[in-house]
């Protein structure tokens, strides 16, 4: 029996159903959704190159508890199957009782199996190959990106075959079945959610057979999967070819900052003065302050859905901030203290060289441990091929809290902003860092000289 019959324990809990039964058959078949047939990979013709590896991360449901999904209609199936529905009474129909984001698998399961064969079969490099004995988990970790699935829909007309001679059932079934799946990709080095669609999937099982409710599942995922395959925004990513992006929060572009002096000397105690801790909820991350007018720049993912923070600065005094700007696609947000700060830093707009020494400061781990400085060099400059987005990569020390936190050079001047460390087996001194022009850019705020 497959793992997916297992784990939806079919039948009839089919995915935690419950079947209802009560007088003669009067079930009428659901409606399914005519979506055409998925196009095959010859006609897609995607000839890929692949420069970038996916790897499958989970499949959830996202179906409402007590929804019908299933149906053992009297009539109206054109399927073969003896008897079909002999033993059927009432309106027998298959609801869905596991309620919402039901866990269905990850690249190690069926679906992930299927999920592998589809897209491979279409040119895609693919991590988690069942095939591999030894390396599955390694590669997965590996992928450039990682697509997630949402079921938003299940539908299926089911024929439970009975014996010609004497009516028993026999536990084989055929019919029809169609999903929604919404797929996501993210871009494992960024965390950005690059692509999001939704494709539907449709299987016709034609004659009767063991565990056919599965049977007819999986080739309604694997048919979903395919039309994923054929998506030109895709293969795109496959390629290292930016796409065009979900949809993100934009700013309104309504300030102005006026730099501060470019520092004659590195004085670390000025540095750290222009840094402060971002408290949200049960969480914190770091910022820095841009202009005289008390507006502190960090990331969108520090200050998350909150309108109002605490802000703490170096001396210790907290405040209550209000967030007046986001853009979550390039991670930055401005937080408006209401204060005037007379020693604004200088915002070095010009990109550093590789090499360049370099200081992070902020709150690393905890609140307790603000004001951390660690120094480090340069290490590249990036440009993510799906987004086009650009990052300073260095290796200074970095960890959670230190987002939003400033990249100063050695002459004090803030180049960027902390983004995120990328971690992994064996990885070390993989931070990003989103320059600081890039966020001035994405926020619509201008950057005017100093007096």
């Amino acid at each position: 029996m497959s793992m997916i019959l297992n784990s939806l324990r079919l039948p009839f809990s089919v995915l935690g159903l419950a079947v209802l039964v009560s007088g003669c058959n009067s079930t009428a078949p659901l409606d399914l959704p005519d979506i055409g047939e998925a196009p095959s990979v010859s006609e897609v013709g995607l000839n890929l190159t692949p420069e970038a590896t996916f790897a499958l991360t989970k499949i959830v449901a996202n179906i409402k508890r007590g929804e019908v999904i299933g149906a053992f209609p009297s009539r109206g199936l054109d399927v073969e199957g003896s008897l079909c529905n002999y033993t059927s009474r009432g309106n027998d129909v298959v609801t869905w009782g596991s309620g919402r984001s039901r866990y269905l698998g990850d690249w190690s399961s069926e679906l992930g199996s299927i999920f592998y064969e589809i897209m491979t079969s279409h040119g895609y490099s693919i991590a988690g190959d069942p095939t591999d004995l030894f390396s599955q988990s390694q590669t997965v970790k590996s992928s450039e990106y990682v697509v997630g699935g949402r079921l938003q829909a299940i539908k299926g007309n089911f024929c439970h075959q009975h014996h010609w001679w004497d009516g028993r059932p026999l536990y084989e079934y055929s019919g029809d079945f169609y999903v929604e799946v919404e797929w996501s990709i993210l871009n494992t080095l960024t965390q950005d959610v690059v692509y999001k669609v939704m494709h539907a999937g449709r299987y016709r099982q034609e004659k009767p057979v063991d565990d056919g409710i599965v049977v007819m599942m999986n080739g309604a995922f694997a048919e979903s999967a395919a039309r994923l395959a054929a998506a030109p925004d895709v293969s795109a990513l496959a390629s290292g070819r930016a796409i065009t992006q979900v949809a993100i929060n934009k700013s309104s572009g309504a300030y102005a900052v006026t730099n501060g002096e470019r520092p004659v000397r590195f004085e670390i105690d000025n540095m750290r003065d222009a840094v402060v801790t971002i408290r949200v909820g049960q969480g914190h991350g770091s910022g820095f302050f841009i202009g005289s007018a008390g507006l502190v720049l960090t990331n969108a993912h520090v200050v998350g859905e909150a309108n109002t923070v605490q802000v703490r600065l170096a001396s210790g005094v907290e405040l209550t901030g209000r967030v007046v700007e986001k853009d979550k696609f390039h991670d930055v947000a401005v937080i408006d203290t209401g204060i005037r700060f007379s020693t604004p830093p200088y915002l070095e707009r010009i990109m550093p060289e590789v090499a360049t020494e370099v200081y992070a400061v902020g709150s690393p781990i905890k609140v307790t441990l603000e004001s951390t400085v660690t120094r480090g060099i340069v290490s590249a400059l990036r440009t993510d091929p799906a987004s086009g987005r650009r990052f300073i990569q260095a290796d200074v020390a970095i960890s959670p809290g230190n987002s939003g936190g400033p990249l100063f050079n050695a002459k004090g001047d803030i180049i960027g902003l902390s983004a995120q460390k990328y971690s992994g087996p064996g990885a070390e001194g993989l931070g990003l860092f989103i320059p600081i022009t890039d966020a001035l850019s994405a926020l619509g705020i201008a950057l005017e000289s100093g007096a």
